[in-house]
């Protein structure tokens, strides 16, 4: 029988400036949601990163996750995800983790990124065409770190002389490990460093199945064993699907036309007329479309949204779906109300159905 998904909830901390939001609001409500979320019993709360972005997108996931274990003392605590190249050296990104990890008595998960905005990169003067060569050696002495005994690692970019990992995480070994693959080569780093895969919320179905199926078959061929996968996907609840894109319209263009639009992210779609993958461009009438996003997410009652996670989860088989429960602007009386909605008419109707 298809098993269930866990369910996860994740913050990047994003003001709607143009809605009059301070910066603080957003920071503060998200703390509040994360305790509502630990509350009606939510799996993990995760943190996001990027930097120098006008709505003060969260730069600090290893803060943020600091405060998110103290507000949601029952929940893992995850990064989701924090772009490695930019942390810092990849030692004191474990000290840091492994600092929260001791806090939240072990509930903390690492989702780590190599970055793909070189604008970023420039603002700390790093050079983009590093960050691949960056974030596996990352990965290499952080593996190296949780194991516990000093170790000496000398890379083109990292040096560790006599290392040491101290504190160590409170169950000895390595954390759990989560890595953003959406290559092929990304894939088969992830299976290697023996890591969760996690996906965006801008793939559609049919090229999620396939990311999946590649990521199965990259496990098998290094017979790594099983492998997590958590999907990441907008939730949006209304009295339908049209009434759910009216109600987050204000807060989700925010998102996907400013933060994430698809120039930005070089986002392609399917052309329904050529059966061609093209570039998708924000002023495309299919771009956040109920087309586009009944492809994508999960929107309208929760019985719809429930129906649709039994009717993708055989397909996709993943053991988290983690999704935003306060998109920028969000007054935070309408995100407890959807977070009620989705912990009481969606996740127990999926339990029952795939469990």
């Amino acid at each position: 029988m298809t098993k269930a998904p866990q369910f996860g909830v994740s913050f990047s901390f994003q003001a709607h400036r143009e809605l009059g939001e301070p910066y603080d609001k957003a920071y503060r409500e998200g703390i509040e949601l994360a305790a509502e979320a630990d509350r009606l019993g939510f799996h993990s709360v995760w943190a996001s990163e990027h930097h120098g972005e006008a709505d003060g997108y969260c730069p600090s996931p290893v803060v943020a996750c600091a405060a998110l274990a103290v507000a949601a003392p029952n929940c893992r605590i995850g990064q989701a995800v924090a772009l490695a190249p930019l942390g810092g050296h990849p030692l004191r990104l474990a000290e840091d983790l492994s600092v929260v990890d001791n806090l939240s008595g072990g509930r903390v998960e690492i989702g780590l990124g190599q970055g793909y905005r070189p604008a970023e990169f420039e603002m700390f003067g790093w050079p983009y065409g590093r960050r691949t060569s960056a974030f596996e050696e990352s990965l290499d002495i952080l593996g190296l770190a949780w194991k516990g005994e000093r170790f000496d690692y000398d890379g083109r970019i990292y040096k560790v002389k006599d290392g040491l990992l101290r504190p160590p995480p409170v169950r000895p070994g390595r954390l759990p490990l989560w890595i953003g693959a959406a290559a092929p080569k990304a894939r088969a780093r992830a299976v290697r460093h023996r890591a969760g895969f996690l996906v965006a919320p801008l793939i559609e179905l049919e090229h999620l199945v396939r990311q999946l199926r590649s990521f199965d078959e990259e496990v098998a061929r290094q017979n790594a064993g099983p492998l997590p996968r958590a999907l990441m996907r907008e939730i949006l609840v209304g009295d339908s699907a049209a009434d759910a894109m009216k109600r987050h319209q204000p807060f989700i263009d925010h998102v996907y036309r400013v933060q994430y639009a698809p120039e930005r992210v070089g986002l392609s779609y399917i052309d329904r007329v050529t059966g061609e993958r093209k570039p998708l461009t924000g002023d495309n009438p299919y771009f956040m479309s109920e087309d586009f996003m009944q492809e994508r997410w999960l929107l309208g009652t929760p019985a719809d949204i429930a129906r649709k996670i039994i009717d993708w989860q055989p397909r996709l088989d993943v053991d988290h779906i983690i999704f935003q429960p306060r998109p920028p602007g969000m007054s935070l009386r309408q995100a407890v109300e959807e977070l009620e909605a989705i912990a009481k008419g969606v996740i127990p109707l999926v339990k029952r159905t795939l469990t």
